[in-house]
């Protein structure tokens, strides 16, 4: 498209962005999109402040990812929007942003914000990964709201520092049940760059395992499948013998195979009598996954199973056993 086709285009389109019925400045607005550079963004920042939500809503969501600064700053200012919907869009918006620069308006904007705006602020600094966040993070893990609880843990989830662990650690005693989740999952991040911090992490983790919410407990199993310590095998263990939902004992049954634990075999062995069917396949292929002999009896028992997924896995779990251990 030409230039002038496209100014011609504009043009044609001025009299309906001013037009009396919002309707039809928000259907000239969404046509713009197709017309404006990337970096004009002056018709959308003025539209943002239009005073018809759905208008606003229509800019807020053509500003998405624009690190322009005016964009940036009427981005900000609907987080504080009446309407919920501009609110929401506005945050998703900024959470699309991907420049430094950028970065640094929000981390002024922090300081000063209520609540909500800086759960949004939060969600727009977690691809950033600016080292600043750090301290913005841990202050969140201290709102008043649950959901800006959980965007701090997600910007200490993003960083990767050892500096977080410990602010980690203690997101898993929060009083909401998702940060808590939220808090174990990002934990698993620590086995990315180096040798998980035990001192921090297994605490925390073995805790989880204890929580009042069973999806909570259920993360819990899944970070520990993943970091792989020594020293929770008895915790794990104790879950899945225990846990009164499946699918956390179907968590516990992966992580055990995974650490290859030949003492986690009596409780792998009980599950295979579970009358769900799912955890009976895991717990044969965790027991194939442990390669230990002394399984042979069960998981030939379990070539009986009226599963045959489960009859399936525990033949290829027979068929590991005859195999040498690579430790």
């Amino acid at each position: 498209m030409t230039q002038s086709f496209m100014s011609a285009n504009l043009a044609a389109l001025q009299p309906l962005l001013s037009d009396s019925d919002p309707a039809v400045r928000c259907v000239a607005l969404l046509q713009a999109v197709d017309l404006i550079e990337p970096d004009d963004v002056g018709l959308f920042v003025h539209a943002a402040r239009d005073p018809a939500p759905q208008v606003r809503l229509a800019a807020v969501r053509a500003l998405e990812g624009v690190a322009a600064p005016e964009a940036l700053f009427v981005l900000l200012d609907c987080l504080s929007d009446a309407d919920a919907e501009v609110r929401s869009a506005a945050a998703a918006s900024l959470a699309e942003v991907r420049d430094a620069q950028a970065g640094a308006l929000l981390v002024e904007r922090f300081i000063t914000a209520d609540s909500p705006v800086r759960g949004a602020i939060l969600a727009a600094l977690r691809n950033l990964r600016l080292p600043q966040s750090l301290v913005l993070a841990q202050l969140g893990l201290s709102d008043p709201l649950p959901a800006t609880r959980r965007q701090a843990v997600h910007v200490l989830a993003y960083l990767r520092a050892p500096q977080a662990l410990p602010c980690l650690a203690q997101a898993v005693s929060d009083l909401d049940a998702q940060v808590r989740r939220a808090a174990l999952g990002a934990l698993s991040y620590a086995n990315d760059d180096a040798a998980p911090n035990a001192s921090f992490t297994l605490p925390a983790l073995l805790q989880g395992l204890q929580d009042a919410d069973w999806e909570v407990r259920e993360e819990a199993a899944v970070t520990l499948g993943k970091l792989l310590l020594p020293a929770s095998v008895d915790g794990l263990i104790a879950t899945l013998l225990s846990d009164p939902y499946w699918q956390v004992r179907l968590k516990a049954a992966t992580a055990l195979g995974r650490l290859r634990e030949s003492r986690a075999i009596a409780a792998l062995a009980d599950a295979l009598r579970h009358s769900v069917n799912n955890l009976r396949k895991e717990a044969a292929s965790a027991l194939g996954a442990i390669g230990d002999p002394s399984a042979t009896s069960p998981l030939t028992r379990a070539l009986d199973d009226s599963d045959v997924d489960v009859r399936k896995s525990a033949a290829h779990a027979l068929s590991l056993l005859t195999r040498p251990l690579e430790r």
